[in-house]
């Protein structure tokens, strides 16, 4: 079963290179989300598996921000 997003979230995540892998939750290890913070994105403890996600900003050494509107209602909708 895949993880459901709006249309109008998958309109907004145009530059996404993966086909919404994300989405697939039998064949893609989400990303672990340490915290949200609604005006700047999701704080990511560690790399998700793709490394060149056009959504994902590094932050430090080991941490990223993510301003995936796909993964974000993801997180906000099955709380992942």
């Amino acid at each position: 079963m895949a993880y459901q997003v709006s249309d109008e979230t998958k309109k907004q995540t145009a530059k996404c290179l993966y086909d919404f892998e994300c989405r697939k939750n039998n064949t893609w290890e989400t990303c672990s989300i340490e915290r949200d913070y609604p005006e700047n994105g999701l704080l990511i403890k560690d790399k998700c598996q793709k490394s060149n996600c056009s959504y994902s900003l590094l932050y430090g050494l080991l941490s990223y921000f993510s301003h995936c509107p796909t993964r974000r209602e993801i997180y906000q909708r099955y709380k992942i």
